[in-house]
């Protein structure tokens, strides 16, 4: 979090733990959590500009207005703000909690999908992108504690070159209210928006448009937050909103076990809220994650991309699979560019388990766009 340059320096910040889900998981003060790699001038500077506030290259959090930011608590750009869980999300030091976190959490995604290819030609979100190509002056801007909505989440992708705009709200089924900003799980499902908006069809953000590919869009971002809070090579049903919303926001866990989730491609038809169908997508994502788990293997080591574990192959796959996928992909699109994905990257190493990940859920080899579920493979599988 701090410029390179300073080699004494240290920064650091009180928050939920990027592995972690919300409050009830309590915060830690982590120090130099940045990439070098990712964001080798720290988080805390664009071009010749460096601050001491949650405002940087990759992300800028504020409540109100785009100056209203946090300043750091000591020097050195140290952020440690202590949550109080019985007083409203709207009062000191709640209101820079949530900054904090939401700057730590949207700063934690850029890195991690930096690694694995969501790069300045890639279309990301970036204030200076340092002479390396593609659009610039647009790192994604967190409004915390929004007061255009409640009880959800928005966010806005336009264009490479223009800044993304993630809209936190309060949450009104508890007392005091939840705030959004302090979930990562939303966070990093709004965030998700932002990549596969950007990702499919080449920085137009013009690309997942239908009512199909906005639901498939929603399950990329589920899936994401699934990804990023995964601990260990034990299967972990995964449930998303549980903090503001004191139960699953989801219709059921994410969950290899097709008695907690029964979901299938052929629920699709009975769907037409994009979250809905989502949940499919997501779910789907979920199974190829543990297939992968199971034959790979898990790491901690989540920012290298240069490991053969398995969620270092899912998450490989999830980001190939986007630059590949057509415009306005369907189901059986986004299955294929997966699949090619594979091929592309791994000679098609995991092709049949993809498969049979995919068959689960009935989105098998046979299926197609009237989704009647396939449980077949490919002959070679």
């Amino acid at each position: 979090m701090v410029n390179l340059v300073d080699f004494t320096a240290k920064a650091s910040c009180r928050v939920i733990p990027f592995t972690s889900q919300d409050p009830s998981d309590g915060f830690e003060v982590i120090t130099d959590p940045h990439d070098p790699i990712s964001s080798p001038n720290g988080w805390h500077q664009y071009g010749t500009t460096s601050t001491t506030t949650t405002s940087g290259n990759n992300v800028i959090s504020y409540k109100s207005s785009i100056s209203g930011v946090s300043s750091q608590s000591s020097e050195t750009n140290n952020y440690n703000y202590v949550f109080n869980s019985a007083t409203a999300p709207t009062v000191s030091p709640n209101v820079d909690a949530a900054r904090v976190n939401a700057f730590y959490v949207g700063n934690m995604i850029h890195d991690l999908t930096y690694r694995y290819g969501f790069t300045e030609t890639s279309y990301n979100f970036q204030q200076n992108n340092n002479g390396l190509g593609g659009a610039q002056n647009d790192r994604v801007e967190i409004s915390v504690q929004d007061s255009f909505g409640s009880n959800n989440a928005v966010f806005g992708t336009p264009p490479d070159g223009q800044p993304g705009q993630m809209l936190m709200f309060l949450w009104t089924y508890t007392s005091p209210q939840g705030d959004g900003a302090l979930e990562n799980d939303i966070v990093t499902h709004e965030y998700g928006h932002g990549i596969s908006n950007r990702l499919t069809g080449g920085g137009t953000a013009t690309c997942l448009q239908t009512t199909e590919s906005q639901g498939l869009g929603e399950g990329w971002s589920d899936a994401l937050a699934d990804w990023t809070e995964q601990k260990s090579a034990t299967e972990r049903p995964f449930t998303l909103g549980s903090y503001v919303y004191t139960k699953n926001i989801r219709t059921y866990p994410y969950s290899t076990n097709t008695t907690v989730n029964p979901r299938t491609y052929a629920t699709l038809n009975d769907l037409t809220a994009t979250h809905s169908i989502g949940e499919v997508w997501a779910l789907i994502w979920h199974e190829i994650y543990a297939a992968l788990i199971e034959k790979h293997g898990f790491t901690t080591e989540k920012n290298n991309p240069d490991l053969t574990a398995g969620n270092t192959v899912a998450l490989h796959l999830y980001i190939d699979g986007m630059k590949l996928q057509p415009c306005n992909p369907t189901f059986i699109a986004a299955r294929n560019a997966v699949i090619q994905a594979d091929a592309n990257r791994y000679g098609g190493a995991n092709k049949c388990l993809l498969w049979t990940a995919y068959a689960k859920r009935g989105l098998g080899y046979g299926a197609t766009t009237t989704k009647v579920d396939s449980k077949t493979l490919p002959p070679e599988c």
